[in-house]
């Protein structure tokens, strides 16, 4: 079971300097539809692979220990990336569901 951060604690983590909003839905996801009015970074992330995000996650989240929330269009993505990126050593990651879970933004 995919396990997704609360509102109040994805709202908590966005106000803290250095947050990371990650959008690791694809290319073809983001033309069609944005998180707006927040900034966001993107690199794509499917269930399978990864490697997209595992080449791009320093160059885009420098400090390992900043909150980086991350959305897919589910949360199933934004799981596996979850997981990918304590892996590589970021210690605050936060899996924010889906882009429509993310209204209150």
């Amino acid at each position: 079971m995919t396990s997704f951060s609360t509102p109040d604690e994805v709202k908590a983590a966005v106000d803290v300097s250095g947050a990371i909003i990650l959008d690791v839905r694809t290319k073809e996801e983001l033309e069609e539809e944005q998180l707006t009015p927040r900034k966001f970074r993107h690199a794509s992330c499917h269930l399978d692979d990864c490697s997209e995000l595992m080449a791009k996650a320093e160059e885009l989240m420098p400090d390992k220990n900043a909150p980086v929330i991350v959305f897919c269009r589910s949360g199933r993505r934004a799981a596996k990336a979850k997981e990918m990126l304590e892996q590589k050593g970021y210690t605050k990651v936060m899996n924010a569901g889906g882009l429509k879970d993310l209204t209150y933004l």
